[in-house]
């Protein structure tokens, strides 16, 4: 007889169970396992990695990213649905990591943790009970409403395994990878809308100065902004919420301002003649939320290099990490710097102090300003830090992938050649439907590859055996 998992340590949960097998010679050995006295448990991490992780494919972990998907993209305000990717990928990711510890959990210490009794047969129904679990519990306890979607998905994948210790197993290591995030992420507060009144001086954003500024209770108070402290949060993969604060905008009286603003003004309202048809279909494709258009890139790209499940689990957690970091970092600066919108400076360009700057009392951008102030531009952030993981995580740029925009744009289809294409024209867009200064989309592009750099580099690494 022998035990094929000795043990998942959690920092909440010990969970030990010993599944009885039948004593068969050729379970007795698993597929690619070679001894080795320097790893934990004698045997070589990275061989019995590689010998099983490579023949679990990614279909679930790709199901789960999609279900969050379905019940969650452009639905909320972009920090709240980062959130929520980044919880249930990190749910998946530790999940898988706790059966085989490949690559650092993110809320429990894996390190403990021995696969040597696993076998390749049972790595599948393990995983998939496991991945499937996670995603469950994080995705409904953070957008209840999605439970009969998730909880049909969960019953389809756990039906199929027929070994009910191995169902058992995964369903306990599922549930003990979400308990362990939930504790590690208690400190998380509500984003909600607050009100925000600075004044109406050149420059400064102007909560009271905005279409949506009048009053909707309970939605929003009058002057209101969204998630003010959101900068104060703890992040998820940088180290402060100010580690990548951009230096301070143009004064509003520079010519460097009075360029963007003409810029601006000239390219980014309802019926600006100027703008080309390119820049209004940049505009428009991608003025989703940035965690909607780049996890449904991921799961192409997962598919189309062909990613087992363990880098299908850590691609996605780590994007969705880049992704809350860079709208904590990002709104940190907005709030530091309390920049105002071009809506406000159009608007009240005759009266800002800068002689080149003529004002349009009437002047309205493509799409409805959210109430945030200007900079940095999170959307060019988000997209900047997604385009730095696909970079760093395929060790290349050039791509040849082709995307959908189903919100804004059905049925055009943008064709990429590079992932630098994906941040520069997610940023540029920003500035064709009037939300930003040229000055906020460069700025958010900078860090948010500074960001998605950094977050590649320190989070998530893969494991080494012991010396």
């Amino acid at each position: 007889m022998k035990t094929r998992i000795k043990s998942f340590r959690y920092p909440v949960v010990l969970i030990t169970l010993a599944l009885v097998l039948a004593c068969d010679k050729s379970e007795l050995e698993p597929l690619g396992m070679d001894k080795d006295a320097d790893a934990p448990g004698g045997v070589a991490l990275k061989t019995y990695n590689n010998g099983m992780i490579n023949a679990y494919s990614n279909n679930t972990v790709i199901a789960w990213n999609t279900a969050i998907g379905q019940a969650v993209d452009n639905s909320f305000p972009p920090p709240a649905e980062a959130r929520i990717y980044a919880m249930v990928s990190l749910a998946m990711h530790d999940a898988l990591n706790n059966i085989v510890p490949k690559y650092e959990a993110y809320a429990s210490d894996n390190s403990t943790v021995d696969a040597s009794g696993l076998t390749k047969e049972d790595l599948l129904p393990l995983a998939d009970a496991a991945v499937s679990q996670a995603a469950y519990d994080i995705l409904t306890n953070l957008y209840p409403p999605s439970q009969p979607a998730a909880a049909a998905l969960l019953e389809s994948v756990v039906s199929d395994i027929t070994d009910p210790e191995l169902r058992t197993l995964g369903i306990d290591v599922g549930h003990a990878a979400a308990s362990a995030l939930v504790v590690k992420r208690s400190s998380d507060y509500p984003l909600v809308f607050s009100s925000y009144d600075l004044g109406v001086a050149p420059g400064v954003h102007q909560a009271n100065y905005m279409p949506w500024a009048v009053p909707n209770p309970p939605v929003w108070p009058a002057n209101a902004v969204y998630a003010a402290n959101l900068g104060d949060y703890d992040p998820f993969g940088m180290a402060t919420g100010d580690q990548f604060r951009p230096v301070p905008p143009y004064p509003v009286d520079s010519p460097e301002y009075a360029t963007d603003y003409n810029e601006v003004k000239r390219l980014g309202c309802t019926s600006c003649p100027d703008r080309s048809a390119e820049q209004t279909e940049i505009g428009a494709f991608w003025v989703e939320n940035v965690s909607s258009s780049t996890n449904r890139i991921a799961r192409s790209l997962a598919e189309q290099q062909k990613l087992d499940g363990w880098e299908t689990a850590r691609l996605f957690a780590l994007l969705n990490i880049a992704q809350i970091d860079a709208n904590i970092s990002s709104f940190e600066g907005k709030y530091h710097y309390n920049y105002w919108r071009p809506i406000t400076a159009v608007r009240a360009g005759d009266n800002d102090g800068n002689p080149a700057t003529a004002g349009d009392a009437s002047w309205t951008p493509t799409f409805t300003t959210p109430p945030t102030p200007d900079y940095p531009s999170t959307h060019a952030y988000t997209g900047a830090a997604a385009a730095e993981i696909f970079k760093q995580f395929f060790k290349k740029d050039k791509i040849s992938l082709k995307v959908i925009s189903p919100y804004y744009l059905p049925g055009v289809e943008r064709t990429l050649t590079s992932f630098t294409q994906i941040g520069r024209e997610n940023a540029l867009s920003r500035i064709y439907i009037g939300y930003h200064f040229r000055k906020a989309v460069e700025a958010g592009e900078q860090m948010g590859h500074k960001l998605g750099e950094y977050v590649f580099n320190h989070s998530l690494q893969e494991r080494r055996k012991s010396k």
